[in-house]
């Protein structure tokens, strides 16, 4: 099912020059259908502006010249004057992931912060981008083959080779092993993919099955979707007791799932369980 705000993400993804934060706006409305995008962004504008303000006009005049210079701008106010940071003691609050609420609390995710610093980055223009490490996205300044890297959640400090490296490890339990290819820029298609990750995860795991449903149709509308979508959007209509949707997902699923897939008997058995709660 389509909506407004479903369509204009769709659009969106496909821009080069997607702004990542209206990406993200759009996202939260599966969580919260009575969001307004439009104030929403006049907010991050605003931001920008007051880092401009506070930082001065000459410390971001050039940024493509000085990368290093406009990083320090950027910890130094979204970090360190206005307080971003992450949320260490409710991680998994789904309000982490909702840009919206990020704003207000200035409290998130590693990849909703990392929003926050690329686009104020680039209303102020400052060539940012976000970087899709293993478990754990941060935001970079373009500085030719070696960007400046910043971790936004860690209050924008700035991270070498050695720190990235130390990242990777950590998240990925030391079972990847860093290396430059993975500071490659992240299409908005894919943080957004793994911003709704978030999303279903946390709104499932707070007892929001349909919020973490539209999470899931939102997936499955975008061009990175994937055929495990089709499992969890029929585990989760079988939590919002929606049976006949359960069976069809878990059904789609099964179509397109490998014959020896580990799995297949389990899903089997949830479809047609689902079939038979709709008498």
């Amino acid at each position: 099912m389509t909506t407004p705000s479903r369509e204009r993400l769709l659009r969106l993804v496909r821009r080069a020059d997607a702004d990542p934060a209206e990406a993200a706006l759009l996202c939260a409305v599966e969580a919260d259908p009575g969001l307004d995008v439009e104030p929403a962004l006049l907010r991050v504008d605003a931001l920008a502006d007051t880092v401009r303000t506070r930082s001065g006009s000459g410390a971001i005049a050039d940024p493509r010249a000085a990368p290093r210079v406009a990083a320090d701008v950027l910890a130094a106010e979204l970090g360190g004057r206005q307080g971003f940071a992450g949320d260490t003691a409710d991680y998994h609050d789904p309000a982490n992931a909702l840009l919206h609420r990020v704003l207000d609390r200035k409290r998130g995710l590693p990849i909703s912060l990392a929003i926050v610093y690329v686009a104020v980055a680039r209303r102020l223009g400052i060539p940012a981008y976000a970087i899709a490490l293993p478990g754990h996205v941060v935001a970079a300044v373009a500085d030719g083959a070696h960007p400046v890297v910043l971790d936004p959640f860690h209050g924008g400090v700035l991270l070498d080779e050695p720190a990235l490296a130390a990242r990777v490890a950590a998240a990925t339990g030391g079972q990847l092993a860093y290396h430059r290819a993975m500071l490659r820029p992240a299409p908005t298609v894919a943080i957004v993919r793994r911003l709704l990750n978030n999303l279903t995860r946390d709104l499932a795991a707070a007892a929001q099955p349909l919020a973490a449903l539209r999470t899931v149709e939102l997936k499955l509308l975008l061009p990175n979707r994937e055929l495990t979508d089709h499992r969890v959007l029929g585990e989760l209509s079988l939590r919002a007791g929606r049976f006949d949707r359960a069976a069809a997902a878990f059904e789609t699923y099964l179509t397109g799932l490998d014959p020896d897939a580990p799995d297949r008997k389990a899903v089997r058995h949830a479809a047609i369980g689902a079939r038979a709660r709709m008498n």
